[in-house]
């Protein structure tokens, strides 16, 4: 009879995916409910590890202190430093993403054609509405427009270069540019805010801001429900205060060359 799993086993098996060290009362009660059922070492390792990329990391008892968890350097922000490197490995969370290659108004746009229930096929408008039957939404031209699919589009979808402000496990904070396009990196809910993302030693810190890059930037998974449903439904009202805010800055540059 095999022996029943172990939490040095549990800790051991995180670690060795790159994930920081969680503290023994995060994963003591994933433990004793596995061992209760009789789950095998597999099946808690994968709810360990879905809770674990789920969990807020800047929050006290879900990392160990010791060893203490790997978190940037004091100064990372600051801009007078032209370049440098991580040093160690640091596993981060996003907490906001931006599409720094597409204009913030056609961003608005994609949103309204989403919520008025309107996706785009090349240059033909698809109206979505929903089936009397089952309230999914359908169409003429598909009979059948997944939600998911549609709301990808509306939401950016995979399009990039990104910008992402990152937490580490001590709350500091930093922004991440895409310098080169990396795998999984994209607008919810395909990357969800609170995702984990494994920034590796090496990285590259221009002036405050990370270098993401595919071969030092791995995206662990994850999402922390309460900050993502905050920014999924906050998102259209930010860019269009973005939006605002940069037009009466142009405008401010406007009169001042009128009065030269």
């Amino acid at each position: 009879m095999a022996n029943p799993p172990t939490l040095a086993q549990l800790t051991a098996s995180l670690t060795s995916l790159g994930l920081p060290t969680p503290h023994p009362s995060f994963l003591s009660p994933i433990l004793a409910n596995g061992l209760q059922k009789k789950t095998p070492l597999p099946g808690l390792i994968a709810t360990a590890k879905l809770r674990f990329l789920c969990a807020d990391f800047s929050s006290p008892l879900i990392l160990a202190s010791n060893p203490a968890p790997p978190a940037f350097p004091p100064n990372i922000t600051d801009v007078k430093i032209p370049a440098r490197k991580l040093d160690r490995d640091v596993v981060v969370q996003v907490l906001d993403v931006e599409d720094i290659g597409r204009s913030k108004w056609s961003q608005i746009e994609l949103l309204e054609s989403v919520r008025k229930g309107e996706t785009t096929k090349g240059r033909e408008i698809i109206r979505v509405v929903p089936n009397e039957e089952n309230q999914q939404p359908s169409s003429a031209s598909t009979q059948a427009i997944g939600t998911q699919a549609a709301g990808r589009q509306g939401e950016g979808g995979k399009e990039g270069p990104f910008k992402l402000l990152m937490q580490d496990c001590k709350g500091s904070r930093v922004y991440g540019f895409e310098l080169h396009k990396v795998q999984k990196v994209e607008y919810p809910p395909g990357m969800g805010i609170g995702c984990k993302i494994l920034l590796k030693r090496g990285s590259e810190i221009a002036r405050g801001m990370v270098l993401l890059e595919p071969e030092r930037t791995v995206v662990l998974g994850g999402r922390i429900d309460g900050l993502d449903k905050a920014w999924r439904e906050g998102r259209e009202q930010r860019l269009r205060e973005l939006v605002e805010r940069e037009t009466r800055g142009r405008g401010g540059d406007e009169d001042l060359m009128d009065e030269d």
